[in-house]
């Protein structure tokens, strides 16, 4: 590049080389593609040319180390003559292009000199007329200063004519009481009026009497909401009786059903308008009461004081006029704190209940007089939403509900009879039904009813607890007898009650329960639905609902059932503790229907398809303790009787023969035992095998108690075998079975051990007894030795009695006896 540079340096225009240079460079990659490589280069020329300028170094560090730099001077002497005539041979090619862009070139140079005139010759034209439109512009902006200088004029003089007109309205105004109208027009002449001629002296007099007339309208309007407050207490009363019965009509609060339906019946009847009908003399049918009758005008069921509103009995025209009027005045925060404040104060006034409150017609004044006060305050805030706010009424209501649930919280417990505690239940839910279309929040209320819900029942649960005793009193504790269909199916609707085949049965039909069963069953059924009325409207889910009847059931069973053990603990008979027994198998079983008719009566008297679990269920057991005292009794007063029968019996221990047959005692004991277990045929099977089992056990251990007994210490042979038929007696009649279901061999079993040591000392098979009283399989594996000691002595004792002096028989048999009674004593010194 640095030698062809002097060959072109005669051009003259720098402007043309810089481009002729561009497409040299344009076209110099076709050219480089025809080098060819050259024959003669080293490795470290190509090392040099192949990498990046980071190499250099170490390229030149491996030439000066190999002492090779003349060798590579001279190549690379070689190389750069090489490139130059590459250079030179791409100039050469290029140059041709050079010299038609710099042509090119001078040819558009005379065209732009040509453009450049003609530009001046344009600027010369637009400066003229640009100069003669400045011109006309300051000639219109001088006119239309002068026109609005005009307009302005006449604009001042017309304003100043209305502010006299106004200013006399307002006097006018004030005059006819209309202050609203009045400071409206007051602030216009003050807002627009005056600051338009504010310069004028008249109207800075008159903007002076502007204050004293604001004042005045103040005061005036105080003044007209003092005398609203005034009225709204003296109607509120009115308003909420208003109100409460729109929501017992709504609700259909203490209608029944039946009630409801014939109240809409006859106002369906009394909707239908008679009409006329006949037939005019071309066949078609016209209505005579249009040609003149018109329907009576229908009379309505309510009179003139139930169809009023809050808005008829009050006019609350002054209550928005005052807050137009400080809304105007610019002082709206200042009415709005004195409305709430005296708002505050009057509620106050109004939940505070009177001294003495003894009658249900006090509470409900009260309570309306409270339901009036909310709606005035609801009516207000739906039509002054600023005024009255919704923290605002919220904050009453929570002091005003805190009232009422304080003082009937404590005053609620004084009603001591059921239906009075119903009726205020019914008053207290209906004031809370009243403020809840009202959008107040009633959850303490409802709190409030469900804690009494519990003082209700208890009260309730008293009176059936009183009745419960005085039925458990005056039963008569036999099995019910009918006698005829219709007092048959009577019972069977009052109590749920199945026997198979009984309806085959002649009459006389028995029942195995006395009435006190069908009383207390009915008696159950109406507490509960006494319970559910307190229950009612109170937010209660069925489940919950169902849940806590089940509770308060529960709690009656088990006071009953407490009544139950204290009345069988007093002395009672054994024909009433049989039946007492069997009434309470059948209140048992009758709890199982309690569940379904809790859940009927709770859904209406339908049945839900889908039954759902509960949290509290129905005792079927609560009966248990009270039947088990009730058994024990049993036992017990059976064997008070068994000891009178034993205690009677009076045996002639030195009886020198039997009489062949058993003794009266014995007898007498037997038939008042079959006796009894014939009454048990009502008793659950299972109870009456264990009573006669026991029984006859106790029987058996009285018998043997008296054998061993210490009161005599002689036995005869005669005695002992009267005792054997006595003993007899009784087992016959325990292998009879006296009880229906009672297995004939378990029944003796009983006296097996009496039978045993009878055998051993009747037989006096005492040599048998010793040799097989070391062994685990014996004969008389019952009979204890001691038991069998004692009667050996007594029998010895009457050998010594009735022996003589020179009997060697009688010697020989006491040796005898007095050598087995040493070795009764030595085996039971052993054991």
């Amino acid at each position: 590049v640095g030698r062809m540079s002097p060959a072109h340096s005669s051009h003259s225009d720098t402007t043309s080389s810089i481009t002729a240079t561009k497409e040299t460079t344009a076209n110099s990659d076709s050219a480089s593609t025809s080098y060819q490589p050259l024959p003669e280069m080293t490795p470290e020329i190509y090392e040099l040319e192949a990498t990046d300028s980071g190499s250099i170094g170490l390229v030149l560090r491996a030439i000066y180390e190999s002492g090779d730099v003349t060798k590579f001077s001279r190549g690379l002497e070689h190389r750069i003559h090489q490139y130059d005539k590459n250079i030179q041979r791409v100039c050469s090619h290029h140059y041709q292009g050079f010299i038609d862009s710099m042509k090119q070139l001078m040819q558009l140079r005379e065209k732009c000199e040509a453009i450049k005139e003609e530009a001046k010759e344009i600027d010369s034209t637009i400066q003229t007329a640009s100069s003669e439109m400045a011109a006309k512009t300051t000639e219109i902006v001088k006119y239309r200063k002068q026109m609005r200088n005009a307009m302005v004029a006449i604009d001042h003089i017309s304003v100043c004519l209305p502010v006299l007109d106004n200013y006399s309205k307002l006097l006018e105004l004030m005059g006819q009481s209309k202050y609203y109208q009045a400071l409206k027009v007051l602030e216009e002449l003050e807002h627009t009026h005056f600051k338009l001629i504010e310069q004028y002296r008249f109207t800075q007099d008159l903007s002076k009497s502007m204050d004293p007339l604001r004042e005045e309208i103040k005061e005036k309007a105080y003044s007209e909401f003092k005398d609203f407050l005034e009225n709204i207490k003296k109607v509120a009363c009115r308003i909420g009786v208003h109100a409460c019965k729109c929501t017992a009509e709504m609700h259909s609060f203490g209608v029944s059903e039946a009630d409801r339906v014939r109240k809409l019946q006859e106002e369906a009847r009394k909707n239908v308008v008679s009409v006329k009908v006949a037939i005019s003399a071309d066949g078609a049918l016209i209505n005579q009461d249009s040609a003149g009758n018109k329907p009576a005008k229908r009379v309505s069921d309510f009179d003139d004081s139930e169809q009023l509103s809050a808005q008829d009995l009050i006019d609350f025209t002054p209550i928005h006029r005052c807050s137009q009027i400080f809304n105007v005045l610019g002082k709206k925060d200042e009415f709005e704190a004195y409305y709430r404040k005296q708002r505050e104060q009057q509620c106050d006034i109004v939940c505070k209940a009177p001294p003495k409150m003894t009658t249900l017609k006090q509470y409900v004044d009260w309570l309306n007089e409270i339901v009036g006060f909310f709606v005035v305050e609801d009516h207000i805030h739906l039509t002054e939403p600023s005024l009255v706010t919704a923290q605002h009424t919220e904050n009453l209501w929570k002091n005003a509900s805190t009232a009422v649930f304080d003082l009937l919280n404590s005053h609620f417990g004084v009603f001591s009879d059921v239906e009075m505690m119903i009726r205020m239940k019914k008053v207290v839910l209906l004031f809370a039904l009243t403020m809840k279309s009202y959008g107040y929040d009633i959850t303490r209320l409802y709190q409030l009813l469900k804690h009494f819900t519990d003082q209700y029942t208890e009260l309730l649960m008293r009176e059936y607890e009183a009745q419960f005793v005085r039925d458990l009193e005056s039963d008569n504790y036999t099995p019910i007898s009918v006698d005829d269909e219709e007092e048959f199916r009577t019972i069977v609707r009052q109590f749920p009650f199945y026997k198979r085949s009984i309806e085959k049965e002649d009459y006389p039909r028995k029942f195995p329960f006395s009435r006190f069963v069908i009383g207390v069953y009915v008696q159950v059924k109406n507490y509960l639905v006494n319970c559910l009325k307190f229950m009612e409207n109170l937010q209660m889910s069925h489940s919950d609902i169902e849940d806590s009847m089940r509770k308060f059931a529960n709690v009656l069973l088990v006071r009953w059932s407490e009544h139950l053990k204290q009345y069988i603990h007093e002395n009672r008979t054994l024909i009433q503790l049989v039946q007492m027994t069997v009434n309470m198998g059948y209140m048992e079983k009758s709890c199982e229907s309690l569940g379904p008719f809790i859940t009927r009566i709770v859904n209406g008297g339908e049945n839900p398809a889908h039954a759902t679990g509960h949290l509290v269920a129905l005792s079927d057991k609560v009966f248990r303790d009270a039947r088990t005292e009730a058994e024990q009794q049993i036992e017990e007063s059976l064997r008070k009787k068994v000891d009178l029968f034993l205690d009677n019996i009076a045996y002639d221990w030195e009886l020198p023969s039997s009489a062949g047959h058993a003794s009266d005692y014995i007898l007498d004991l037997i038939s008042f035992l079959r006796t009894t277990f014939t009454s048990f045929t009502n008793l659950p099977n299972t109870l009456a095998k264990h009573v006669c089992i026991q029984i006859c056990k106790y029987v058996a251990d009285s018998l043997l108690m008296i054998l061993t007994s210490p009161d005599f210490r002689i036995v005869s042979r005669g005695a002992l075998e009267q005792f054997n038929l006595d003993v007899m007696q009784a087992e016959m009649f325990t292998a009879q079975a006296p009880v229906t279901g009672l297995d004939p061999q378990t029944l003796p079993v009983t006296f097996a051990t009496l039978r045993q040591l009878l055998d051993l000392v009747v037989e006096d098979d005492w040599t048998t007894f010793c040799a097989e009283a070391r062994n685990d399989k014996k004969r008389y594996d019952r009979v204890k030795i001691n038991d069998a000691i004692v009667i050996l002595e007594k029998k010895i004792e009457w050998e010594k009695k009735t022996s003589g002096l020179f009997s060697m028989k009688g010697s020989d048999r006491k040796k005898l006896l007095e050598s087995v009674h040493r070795q009764l004593r030595i085996i039971a010194a052993e054991k």
